[in-house]
């Protein structure tokens, strides 16, 4: 009796540890299907159910990289070629969705040997998912060389930049933002500069510092320039931030000059929206003034002269009260020589406001010597407001 017992035990863990063996090597069964395929094709139709029924690790993808990439110098004629560049696409997918950072030199060699641009841009945003970190300067290298140039065929670059883009956003990591910016003033389309300008705040908070870099730095044209000031008032750093970069920006190209028409034009552009900044966030920095003096001077147009003297105004301080005032009396003096035109007439009106905006006793004098001057009765008018203002 105690043998049959035994016997019977011994029956029962051996069923058991059968059993056991049997779950335990159940999540390998798509890699066992996978193996004892003979082409591609096969292999991609076990790769494709699986990510249907979902029921496998990470692992088994991993795994079928591993073989696609140790094999794909071999793959011969055009479906096969095809079913290996689609099962590149869907690991790349699985393996970024898993975070699987392992794979990262795998995931890696499919943007470096094939030419299939989706499957490249799913390897390299799934190398930023999985955060495989040791990829990062490779992502970064590579936006960076296509950002100088499109290339023989710029839609391959576009589709592949845009894979770069995500990685980057994923990583975020600071050194990443610069080559990110510079898809919005670079040579895509549209829709990719979109998707650059969304990715830009998810990499950094505060991108200050390398926009003032690109801003200052002598290696950038206007436009990127431009694009800088641009990039940084769109931000959520605050108004002084936001101030510096604009009176940096004015600083920086009052220093320029060209005699090339359009770029004449984004100068101009650059200093109208720095004025305009400046009107917004203020500034503390006494160095603006002159700058602000020089845009009413030697303004490309009455647009920034009057962005100008809207900036003065805003500040609202005895410097900026000073310089109006000085404009103001330019006037009186045309005024009283007979050489005012039309478009002094027309200034005259928006500095006088201005002035007595600023509400600074100093104003004062020159908004009096408009009373007492041969103005028509409605110039005098807006002097009398002005003055009201002042305590």
């Amino acid at each position: 009796m105690k043998k049959i017992i035994t016997i019977a035990v011994i029956f029962s863990v051996i069923l058991g540890a059968v059993g056991a063996q049997e779950q335990a090597q159940e999540p390998d069964f798509y890699t066992q299907q996978f193996d004892s395929q003979n082409t591609f094709a096969g292999k991609l139709g076990v790769v494709r159910n699986a990510g249907v029924e979902g029921d496998t690790g990470a692992e088994f993808y991993a795994h079928a990289l591993d073989a696609l990439i140790r094999e794909y110098s071999n793959i011969r004629g055009a479906a096969e070629t095809g079913a290996a560049e689609d099962m590149a696409q869907i690991l790349a997918v699985k393996l970024g969705e898993a975070q699987y950072a392992a794979a990262g030199p795998n995931l890696w060699r499919i943007v470096e040997i094939f030419s299939n641009s989706p499957a490249r841009a799913e390897a390299l945003a799934a190398l930023g998912k999985a955060q495989a970190a040791d990829f990062l300067p490779h992502v970064i290298q590579l936006l960076s060389d296509y950002n100088l140039e499109p290339g023989e065929d710029p839609l391959v670059r576009e589709q592949v930049a845009y894979g770069a883009i995500i990685a980057l956003e994923e990583y975020k990591d600071t050194s990443g933002y610069l080559p990110v910016f510079f898809v919005t003033t670079g040579w895509y389309s549209a829709r990719l500069k979109d998707k650059a300008r969304e990715a830009l705040p998810k990499i950094m908070d505060n991108p200050t510092e390398p926009l003032l870099s690109v801003i200052k730095s002598s290696s950038y044209n206007y436009a990127v320039k431009y694009g800088a000031l641009q990039t940084l008032e769109a931000s959520e750093v605050t108004a002084q931030q936001k101030s510096q970069g604009a009176v940096t920006s004015l600083t920086e190209v009052w220093r320029t000059s060209t005699n090339t028409v359009s770029q004449r034009s984004i100068l101009a552009n650059t200093r109208k929206f720095a004025l305009s900044m400046i009107r917004r966030y203020g500034t503390e920095d006494t160095n603006v003034y002159p700058l602000l003096e020089r845009s009413y001077r030697e303004g490309i147009d009455e647009e920034e002269q009057i962005a100008a003297i809207a900036a003065l105004s805003a500040l609202a301080t005895d410097d900026s009260a000073r310089r109006l005032s000085s404009f103001l009396n330019d006037m009186n003096t045309r005024l009283a020589r007979g050489s005012l035109t039309k478009e002094d007439e027309r200034m005259v009106r928006v500095i006088i406001p201005a002035l007595g905006n600023t509400g600074r006793p100093l104003a004062r004098n020159a908004l009096r010597a408009v009373l007492q001057a041969d103005w028509t009765g409605a110039v005098q008018r807006l002097a009398q407001d002005a003055l009201k203002k002042i305590q």
